[in-house]
């Protein structure tokens, strides 16, 4: 007989944790992310030793507040400081993946865990792709290629930087579910939703809503997912 999953997951992009009264805090992200009890975050806009948000190694304290696995995909280096996407997740993850797709202000990357739940894998990918149309333009063609790679169950999140009406978010039509939101508030301050979460896999039930805050320019977007193992 069929087993069920039942999974909660967060997208939250949190700019270092600069929130919109411009005060930078990490407590009040690791605050958000408790209170909500996701199974798995997936963030972007993660410092790790940068001066403007204290030298912190941000993923690292989160990960130890929270006590969840955790796993990074610096898009940026230069020289000790770090900034890109992570990972955390309350089931331990046993491989994990990087993939750079270039960008024009900064290089964009995407991350994908292999997380183990019981007998059972799924693979959850994070990504963030760039601010404009013609880097997206070749940022998703890499990132479709790397979707149609990966077996079931998955899940895709992140800030795409577009809309669903966007020409090339309908490219992800094909194979991809997306979670609809229940309450259609923006996912960021700027009255847009470009933070996403999509599926691969049959599911029994699959909704989302966001959590509008000021900790953040992103809202976090939260879902529960939930289908039956093969």
């Amino acid at each position: 007989m069929d087993a069920c999953i039942n999974m909660r997951v967060m997208t939250y992009g949190i700019r270092h944790g600069k929130g919109m009264d411009g005060k930078t805090n990490l407590r009040r992200i690791a605050k958000e992310i408790a209170e909500a009890h996701p199974d798995v975050v997936t963030l972007q806009g993660v410092d790790r030793f940068s001066p403007r948000s204290g030298f912190q190694d941000q993923l690292n304290r989160l990960s130890k507040q929270l006590g969840m696995y955790s796993c990074f995909s610096p898009s940026v280096n230069l020289l000790i400081v770090q900034y890109g996407n992570a990972i955390l997740s309350r089931y331990p993850i046993i491989a994990k993946k990087i993939q750079y797709i270039g960008g024009l202000i900064e290089r964009r990357s995407i991350l994908t865990a292999r997380l183990q739940i019981g007998e059972e894998t799924v693979i959850v990918l994070n990504t963030h792709l760039g601010v404009h149309t013609k880097e997206r333009m070749k940022q998703v063609p890499i990132l479709l290629e790397v979707l149609n790679k990966l077996e079931r169950p998955a899940i895709i999140t992140g800030d795409f930087n577009m809309e669903m009406d966007d020409p090339l978010m309908k490219r992800f039509n094909n194979h991809w579910q997306k979670i609809v939101l229940q309450n259609k508030f923006p996912t960021v301050e700027n009255g847009r939703e470009i933070d996403h979460i999509f599926v691969n896999m049959p599911t029994e039930q699959a909704i989302a809503k966001v959590y509008p805050s000021i900790v953040s320019d992103h809202y976090p977007v939260i879902a529960e997912i939930r289908w039956k193992s093969d």
